[in-house]
């Protein structure tokens, strides 16, 4: 029988291009009281996953195009479950492994029991689909697992359209429309530079995700703050990261840096993408700031005035999807690749705020929720990104990174610097 095959879209290329960078997954780690009806999340994986054909592809490079294709998988390929004397732990060294780009399944779902307690770890590919569409995927498991307990068939779904990056025009029109589909400029070059200060790469270092929870009653206060100056949440995160990553990185105070930030374009689709497939829909802009600015309302000020020009641009985030998709249009998979990296800079220094998970959309029947995260992709060195996702009314700060201890140790610093700054902007609303 003839396996069958699914196109590669751009977004799906672009992500096997990263490899190079990064190891292509997306991690999520969820805590639970109580325990799980494991057939009944097996029976809500596997019909997901029949009407999501690229997590039960393989991906098939080939000097001129490449194209996922179907393959056979069981539901215990996808879903496993194991008794765990520290189950915190092996989520985690679960969380460090990476689904090969050419396996049978392209996600993984494994549960930690320890006595009472659940962990609930979970590994996608990169390819498959962004945070935005994991959290959207995350939820309609919970809720279709829901539904399976209570026997509620026949409200199980997921959505299942069109996984193409043309998607982002959808929602202009005219010469709006005209315009955006030529913005072949290429945004992502970086004129500062500036690396995170991780060790030399070594053969000993490894996958780890390292975090740091900012407490609701400080999340409350932040996000007070940042509504009494006027400004997103968003921003006042990067606020926080820019003046530790100015301390970490050992610079000079009038020294621009340029920090990138992670850009949800399905503000760009009609309906935010809720009849698409799921896919990537994320891009990067750059927040450069001039200088540290000597206090914490100086960077405020800073971050606004490089923020201002990117949120008043209709076009926001769609600058050089034409060129991208142009590469791989004309030119043989090799060579599209060539060609882009010799255009592109991956950020060295970069934000993704994944924002809310969804108390109520993670709940479990027979289950209370305690807790989670979700983390972007582990970077190589000397690239760094930190990712931001609230659940419970707590912030968690991550960043996944192949590194070793001391590696750990700056990152913990990083994260006390941050702290610092996060007190620091809370006091400007006292």
């Amino acid at each position: 029988m003839k396996k069958t095959t699914v196109k590669a879209e751009m977004w799906d290329r672009m992500q096997f291009l990263f490899r190079n960078f990064y190891d292509r997954m997306v991690h999520l780690k969820l805590y639970y009281s109580g325990k799980l009806d494991i057939e009944a999340l097996k029976s809500a994986v596997v019909f997901m996953l029949e009407r999501t054909p690229v997590l039960h592809s393989s991906f098939n490079t080939t000097v001129t195009e490449p194209y996922w294709q179907e393959e056979q998988y069981t539901a215990d390929d996808v879903v496993s479950v194991q008794q765990s004397e520290d189950s915190d732990l092996d989520a985690d060294e679960f969380l460090a492994g990476v689904i090969p780009y050419d396996n049978n399944v392209q996600i993984k779902v494994a549960l930690f029991e320890q006595g009472d307690k659940t962990v609930l770890a979970v590994l996608v590919n990169h390819m498959c689909m962004d945070g935005g569409d994991f959290k959207y995927f995350m939820a309609t498991l919970c809720a279709n697992y829901n539904h399976l307990v209570r026997k509620e068939y026949s409200a199980i779904n997921v959505k299942s359209g069109s996984r193409s990056f043309e998607q982002v025009y959808s929602k202009f029109s005219g010469r709006d429309l005209k315009k955006a589909r030529n913005l072949y400029k290429n945004v992502s070059k970086n004129k500062d530079k500036v690396p995170f200060p991780w060790t030399e790469p070594t053969d000993l270092d490894k996958n780890r995700i390292v975090r740091r929870e900012i407490d609701a009653q400080r999340f409350t206060q932040f996000k007070a703050a940042a509504k009494a100056l006027g400004i997103t949440v968003n921003d006042a995160v990067m606020v926080a990261t820019i003046r530790t990553l100015y301390d970490i990185c050992h610079l000079d105070d009038d020294r621009p840096l340029t920090v990138s930030c992670a850009i949800d374009l399905r503000r760009h689709i009609v309906e935010g993408g809720a009849k698409g497939g799921l896919t990537n829909h994320t891009a990067w802009l750059a927040c450069r700031t001039e200088q540290k600015g000597e206090n914490v309302r100086d960077t405020v000020a800073n971050v606004v005035n490089a923020m201002r020009k990117h949120k008043r641009d209709k076009f926001m985030g769609l600058y050089s999807l034409p060129l991208l998709n142009l590469a791989y249009t004309i030119f043989p998979q090799d060579v599209a690749e060539f060609a882009i990296k010799l255009g592109y800079d991956n950020p060295l220094l970069a934000v993704s705020n994944i924002g809310m998970l969804g108390d109520e959309r993670l709940k479990f029947d027979g289950t209370e929720l305690e807790g989670g995260y979700m983390s972007g992709a582990t970077k190589f060195k000397p690239y760094f990104l930190m990712s931001v996702t609230t659940l419970l009314g707590k912030m968690t700060l991550s960043t996944s990174m192949r590194g070793n201890d001391e590696d750990v140790k700056l990152v913990n610093e990083y994260f006390d610097l941050i702290e610092k700054n996060i007190d620091e902007f809370i006091m400007l609303n006292e």
